[in-house]
């Protein structure tokens, strides 16, 4: 997963732990939680990062800093892509 703009917040420590959803649908940490568990790295935007003041200290562990380069090299070797 690669996040941009302000997707990389989610990924802030604390910050799924505040939000508040649809009641019925599952927590933002509980999605997180799911990626993660199911073998997915989180990607963030270096720029998007940058602007908001935000390092990898920032970030929930697992969550890397790193160029779309990284998501590109996975897609070239054949991972699944959606945007929205």
């Amino acid at each position: 997963m690669f996040l941009v703009s302000s997707g990389i917040d989610w990924v802030r420590k604390g910050a799924a732990d505040l939000a508040h959803l649809v009641p019925l649908d599952p927590s933002m940490k509980e999605m997180i939680d799911n990626v993660v568990s199911n073998g997915c790295t989180i990607m963030v935007c270096p720029p998007c990062a940058k602007v908001r003041g935000y390092s990898e200290e920032d970030l929930l562990d697992g969550v890397v800093i790193t160029g779309s380069g990284a998501m590109h090299e996975l897609i070239k070797q054949g991972a699944a892509t959606l945007s929205f």
